[in-house]
């Protein structure tokens, strides 16, 4: 009875840590990423099993922006992980593949 206790206390404990641990983690994360970064967002390509991820900011005008990974700062359309794909990892489709892959409000997925 006595183990059960200790290990039950000891799972608590350490979920707590993690729990204390998570908030700072993140604040290290934005700070590392720079100011005004207000999340990240991940897009996978329609076409491969590509993937990237970029931090998303307000841009002057107030606008959504995210980051492709040059360095350049993109306007967000419909949703940043959208764009983030459109300009990354399905560009070359879209540009110049079989006249792009549409306004996407419809996706089927085998």
């Amino acid at each position: 009875m006595r183990r059960r206790a200790l290990v039950l206390a000891t799972a608590l404990t350490v979920a707590a840590l993690a729990g204390l641990a998570a908030p700072t983690i993140a604040a290290e994360r934005r700070a590392a990423a720079g100011p005004g970064i207000v999340g990240y967002v991940t897009a996978d390509s329609r076409y491969s099993g590509q993937s990237i991820s970029g931090p998303v900011r307000r841009g002057p005008q107030g606008r959504l922006e995210v980051r492709l990974p040059g360095g350049t700062w993109f306007e967000c359309g419909r949703s940043c992980s959208d764009t983030l794909r459109r300009q990354t990892v399905d560009f070359w489709r879209n540009h110049y593949g079989s006249g792009g892959d549409g306004p996407g409000y419809l996706q089927f997925r085998r």
